[in-house]
């Protein structure tokens, strides 16, 4: 068996980078790594096939665990965050009221938004101050915020 090693390796090899080349991510280009040197390594006259597998399985995992995170680092700097991921825990004044079976506007930042509120039975009226919880799709989640007056007199 172990004259034959260098072609399984080798087919790990094409296999993993094929795999790669296929898909967005990084997922079997570390296999090509441990296969690279069990492929070298088979070529060693007298190593046994397990110590092959050995290594190809601790190559793989070493160059997974110290190159993976530095890889992402740099593949993922182009992410921008947009205006939405500021709204959240905003205030806002209702332009429209919820109710249970219609959604309601929101006016936040100067901009008007479809709103609804966290609680599916709750009836918010237009011109209470909201306080947006998060965005959901192109909606807001809001909840109402007790009024100032109210809370002084408690």
């Amino acid at each position: 068996m172990e004259t034959w090693m260098w072609a399984i390796w080798l087919s790990v090899f094409v296999v993993s980078l094929i795999i790669e080349a296929i898909g967005t991510d990084l997922v079997s280009v570390w296999f090509s790594f441990g296969s690279v040197v069990a492929l070298i390594i088979s070529f060693i006259p007298g190593v046994e096939w397990w110590i092959e597998l050995i290594v190809f399985i601790v190559i793989s995992i070493v160059t997974l665990l110290c190159l993976r995170p530095l890889v992402n680092k740099f593949l993922k700097k182009d992410v921008l965050n947009s205006n939405i991921d500021d709204i959240a825990h905003k205030k806002g004044i209702l332009t429209k009221k919820i109710t249970p079976l219609h959604s309601g506007e929101c006016k936040v930042n100067d901009v008007i938004w479809t709103a609804i509120s966290t609680n599916d039975n709750e009836v918010i009226q237009e011109g209470s101050v909201v306080e947006v919880l998060s965005v959901t799709g192109n909606k807001l989640v809001v909840k109402k915020v007790a009024d100032e007056a109210t809370s002084e007199e408690k």
